[in-house]
């Protein structure tokens, strides 16, 4: 920037001024390329709507990002209708082990990220690592921390995910926003590409997992102003829909119908107290629903609703040494299922019992269960203004938070679950006195003899809640020495009230940079990192002693002989908080036009929490701290600092390239697959291997190239974007058990009982299209028409699930058509 700078007489300056003031100056834009460091990703609002998307999401964003990992069926063909995130892992943590907010309000599920699509289960509800959806098409910024984080941040293993709405830039009193409306089906959808082996007839197939006639479509809308020069406004809705049909298994039905919606809505209110204090006052709400039909049972309708309301307060002061900033959040997450029946019965077919294809008639439901968190939080950081301190230039950062948690989960009425009857099972299904029938009887079986229950699991009603008081405190100097040395050194500790424990992270990065510039750039770190809270372990052994098994010998016996059906030991003052040690190290550079970036990251999980069987009869299982895993990422990028014009037309280009090396002993805190007889040693690809050594079946395509490529024409409103993905095959390993006279013997001098064998699985190449093309309307006005095509080449790609020989399909190619109106 330059200025001239002029003097004249008071005179000359009224005449100046009678002659100019008609005239109105140009608005002058100025960009000032931003300074990222390795383990920080930033996405603009330019980029997240650039991006092809089908449902909008966070994670669909991330599939760009190289240390960000995917199940391996994210991209099924058999989930086509879903719209909810999909979970992701950072650097190898697991998917519960990242910090996702949106502003200063966390998104993550802390109750039961693994869940899954669990919605007619008898003990818990479904739930997936994030508490609810939030639409990208109201975000501002999305930035991503995935490894060298600094201290402010805590309570995650894997990385933080920073989504932000922005205060307006416009004219005092001016309303600007948008509106976008997509669609796509089915029918704008090839989704038939199933192998074989995955099922022998998709057409026909049935099931939850089997969404092939769907509709999605979705509306947001986005509306912002700068309503005086003190006070800004910024309100976002959305709302998106799926309708499914899957085939269903019951006589004289075509179909289970299931619905899924989320919708969301946030205000937030800017306010400029002074020239010192900015207040913002923000208010969220989110619902994700569901309402589901079981394709297999009679009167089996659930409806799901998962909630998240919450409301924000930010002060912003600068005052004479720092920039202090401190924030309110008071959060409250709710999940909801209403069940049609109490009571889940399964029959023999029969003459009264004759609405399934199966061979068994089953009806009913779980009942009605709930959870919620109630939360409040408070947070205060104070960045320091640059000072002088041995030659050195020192920008300090320091900071502290409290957190009060309330969890709880409710089953809102007795349960019942009955037993298939066995062939021994047959009255006539009067009681003694002979007047009065069994209700869980069935006279119209096998030619009048009749079918009765005589064993059923019960769950009593009952509740469960949990407090957890949560503290930490941050401490962080980054330090300049002269142009050629940096260095970031801080410290935050954390205590959390449900293990009594204080936990200390260290963190460190030291950056070289030998020509005093950002051409060349060394940069290294080492950081610990300790997991975010999860309620799940508690609730979980409380849910289980809820439940129970009982008996009787004939509809005359009253239900006796109670046993406890499922339970989870916990000692909660046992369990350590799991963390994790990370070193790592990167390379930039700019050359020419690009910055390229090399980079390595190690990762050490230690004291991971799984679960252990400890008894077959009854079911026992406790959790430990014995997980283990350790997980190597190798990354590079590649992309341009500056546009490429070519021919009336301009290109960014980024290119990423990672490989990654993850062994672990356990899936998650909750896959129950270590029994009680668990052995040290395996048999993996025909080698006896410690099992903690096995590399990980998910989560881990070896390597995945990526490249991002976009084109904005200058002589034509158009705009194209590109994101091709190549993934590495892999050797799936699927478990089975060693004949007896087979086991070799272990080091340690026992016989190896289990073996994993090789599934050879082939590379998967994808290439995602967005077209958009801009139209003026009026004066400020523009109607924007937008074409995705997902997987464009319609590349047949398989996979495997975890332990699974079978072989899977992802998606074909996708249509998804949106319109846009902004004014």
């Amino acid at each position: 920037m330059s200025s001239n700078v002029c003097h004249a007489t008071e005179a000359q300056e009224t005449k100046i001024y009678e002659e100019t003031k008609k005239f109105i100056l140009k608005k002058i834009s100025l960009e000032a390329q931003q300074k990222i460091e390795p383990g920080v990703s930033l996405y603009n609002e330019d980029e997240l709507k650039r991006l092809g998307s089908v449902n909008k999401t966070i994670s669909e964003v991330l599939q760009l990002n190289p240390n960000v990992q995917f199940s391996q069926d994210s991209m099924s063909a058999a989930k086509l209708g879903e719209i909810k995130a999909n979970d992701f892992s950072i650097n190898g943590a697991m998917v519960y082990d990242n910090q996702i907010m949106l502003d200063n309000i966390s998104l993550n599920n802390v109750i039961n990220p693994v869940a899954g699509n669990n919605d007619f289960a008898m003990t818990g509800l479904s739930g997936s690592s994030v508490a609810t959806t939030i639409n990208t098409d109201l975000l501002c910024e999305l930035a991503v921390f995935d490894s060298n984080v600094s201290a402010e941040y805590g309570e995650f293993l894997g990385g933080v995910v920073k989504a932000k709405t922005c205060a307006p830039k416009t004219t005092v009193g001016k309303v600007h926003g948008q509106i976008i409306y997509d669609y796509t089906s089915n029918d704008w959808t090839n989704s038939n590409h199933i192998d074989e082996n995955e099922i022998e007839d998709f057409e026909k197939e049935s099931g939850d997992l089997y969404q092939k006639n769907f509709t999605k479509h979705g509306i947001s809308a986005n509306l912002y102003s700068n309503l005086t020069d003190r006070i800004g406004m910024n309100l976002n809705l959305s709302k998106r829909q799926s309708d499914i049909n899957v085939k269903s298994l019951l006589v004289n039905h075509d179909s289970a119908k299931h619905a899924l919606e989320n919708e969301s809505a946030q205000l937030n209110i800017y306010g400029k107290l002074n020239e010192q204090h900015k207040l913002k006052v923000g208010l969220q709400f989110q619902n994700d629903q569901k309402s589901l039909n079981q394709y297999n049972v009679k009167n089996g309708h659930v409806d799901v609703s998962s909630q998240n309301k919450a409301m924000e307060l930010e002060l912003r002061s600068q005052l004479k040494y720092a920039r202090m900033t401190q924030s309110f959040v008071f959060q409250k997450q709710d999940m909801f299922s209403d069940s049609a029946s109490n009571e889940m019965i399964i029959w023999r077919n029969s003459k009264n019992k004759d609405w399934s294809t199966l061979t068994t008639a089953t009806e009913g439901g779980y009942g009605d269960q709930a959870q919620g968190l109630n939360s409040v939080e408070y947070k205060i950081k104070s960045e320091f203004h640059p000072f002088q301190w041995f030659n050195a230039e020192h920008n300090v950062l320091i900071g502290a938070g409290y957190g009060h948690y309330d969890t709880d989960w409710q089953r809102l009425e007795n349960v019942y679950n009955y037993f298939v009857p066995t062939n021994n099972d047959i009255t006539n299904c009067l009681h003694q006195n002979g007047q009065s029938i069994d209700p869980n009887c069935d006279a119209s079986y096998n030619n009048g003899q009749g079918q009765y229950h005589t064993t059923r699991v019960g769950l009593n009603a009952g509740s469960i809640e949990i407090r957890n008081d949560h503290a930490h405190f941050f401490i962080e100097d980054a330090i300049q020495f002269n142009d050629y040395i940096n260095l970031r050194l801080g410290l935050r500790t954390d205590y959390d009230s449900l293990n009594s424990k204080t936990v200390f992270s260290p963190r460190s990065t030291f950056q070289y940079l030998p020509f005093s510039n950002q051409h060349l750039k060394f940069t290294t770190g080492w950081n610990r990192y300790y997991a975010n809270k999860l309620f799940a372990y508690y609730l979980k052994d409380g849910i289980n002693n809820l439940s129970y098994r009982e008996t009787r010998k004939n509809i005359d016996n009253d239900w006796g002989s109670r046993v406890p059906y499922l339970s989870s030991n916990i000692q909660t003052s046992d369990l350590v908080t799991p963390y994790v040690d990370e070193s790592m190290f990167a390379i930039d550079s700019l050359i020419g036009a690009f910055d390229a970036q090399l980079k390595y990251v190690h990762r050490n999980f230690k004291d991971q929490i799984r679960k252990t069987r400890v008894s077959i009869s009854p079911i026992i299982d406790e959790y430990d701290n014995l997980g283990r895993m350790q997980a190597d990422t190798y990354t590079f990028t590649l992309t341009n600092h500056q546009l490429i014009s070519f021919k009336e037309s301009q290109h960014s280009i980024l290119f990423a390239f990672d490989h990654t090396d993850k062994n672990s002993n356990f899936t998650d805190y909750d896959d129950g697959i270590i029994p009680s007889n668990y052995q040290q040693y395996i048999l993996y690809d025909n080698k006896i291997i410690d099992e903690s050594t096995r590399p990980a079946n998910n989560y881990n395509r070896p390597w995945t190239a990526r490249l991002a490529w976009n084109i904005d024409f200058q002589k034509v409103p158009l705009k194209l974007s590109n994101q091709l993905r190549l993934k590495s095959g892999y050797d799936a390993m699927v478990s089975s058990t060693i004949p007896v006279n087979e086991r070799p013997i272990g080091p340690d001098g026992n016989l190896v009982k289990t073996r994993y064998d090789l599934t050879p699985i082939s590379s998967a190449f994808t290439w995602d299209m967005r077209a958009s093309y801009n139209i003026h309307v009026a004066k400020d006005h523009y109607l924007i028409w937008g074409l995705t095509i997902k997987n464009l080449t319609n590349k047949i790609n398989r996979y495997t699930l975890e332990n699974s020989a079978n072989l899977y399909t992802e998606s074909g190619r996708q249509f998804i058509a949106d319109i846009s109106f902004k004014f």
